[in-house]
């Protein structure tokens, strides 16, 4: 009895006053703005104020204001240059694919040429060995008419042999010399030849390399602006289709069911800037809900 007449001093109510607000329960339910996607001037409004739309209505439609956008074929004229850009990019190609066969024959033409000239060198070789055994044939034939000269002179001296034994002796000598100083011409010639091969050898290898060394940098620069082609195609084709998703902003459709509430960008003519308001739409499909705040020794 004592605890029951001590509750009956403490401080409670069977009803609580607290202040709120109406509103819904999901926010796609709740009143919205529509903004302008991109700048533009109002070129024409689809509806009026309270007006009951669908989704998908067009609300008002814009123009474009900024220069770069006027061309009306843009989309038609970005989607040829992507075209272009993409045969660029196969003619690359081909010609990287041109220019590595190009190597492959230049590599062939040395293995080929190498031969013709290891061949002619290994000819002017055996020149060689065969111009120095006429070199020591006439040496040897020098000898003999020098020796058969100094016989003669000898006999001569004596008086058994005639001048004229003398003198064809001494021809034979002169005749052995000039057999000698031609063979030993013949071999330097020889030898200059092998030369001159050796150096044509090694002149066809640096040719050669020089020759595979540019066209390989005429590749790989082909390569190359292949590679940025392929970039300028990818960066082309990403205009071409924000352009073509921008004509689709020209109209402002509405989000969803509901009911115009306030054009906020009234009048035909005036300009808008990105993200500016536009007009207000209240959705048709909603559930209301109170929102409201109690203290918590009401609670």
């Amino acid at each position: 009895l004592v605890i029951f007449l001590l509750f009956m001093f403490l401080p409670w109510t069977q009803t609580v006053r607290a202040d709120g607000k109406v509103t819904t329960l999901r926010p796609e339910q709740r009143p919205q703005t529509i903004h302008a996607t991109i700048a533009g001037r109002i070129e024409h409004w689809y509806v009026t104020e309270g007006q009951a739309v669908r989704k998908g209505d067009t609300i008002v439609h814009l123009s474009e204001v900024k220069s770069e956008y006027f061309d009306p074929r843009l989309v038609e004229r970005m989607g040829n240059q992507v075209t272009a850009k993409e045969g660029a990019i196969e003619s690359y190609g081909n010609k990287a694919d041109a220019l590595n066969d190009q190597i492959a024959a230049m590599e062939r033409e040395l293995v080929s040429k190498s031969n013709q000239i290891r061949s002619k060198i290994e000819q002017v070789r055996l020149k060689i060995e065969s111009d120095s055994l006429k070199v020591m044939q006439a040496e040897i034939d020098l000898q003999v008419a020098q020796r058969q000269l100094n016989g003669t002179q000898a006999l001569y001296d004596k008086g058994l042999k005639s001048l004229t034994e003398l003198e064809e002796k001494r021809l034979k000598l002169q005749e052995a010399k000039t057999k000698l100083v031609a063979a030993d011409n013949q071999m330097a010639s020889s030898k200059n030849d092998w030369a001159i091969y050796q150096t044509e050898l090694r002149l066809v290898a640096n040719e050669t390399a020089n020759k595979v060394a540019k066209t390989r940098s005429d590749r790989f620069s082909t390569i190359s602006e292949q590679y940025d082609a392929r970039a300028t195609v990818s960066k082309l084709s990403i205009e071409r289709e924000n352009y073509a998703r921008r004509q689709g902003f020209y109209y402002i459709t509405a989000p969803q069911d509901g009911y115009i509430v306030k054009a906020i960008k009234p009048g035909i003519g005036e300009m808008i800037k990105e993200g500016d308001p536009v007009v207000s739409i209240q959705p048709a499909d909603y559930q209301l809900a109170v929102e409201m705040y109690v203290r918590p020794i009401d609670l």
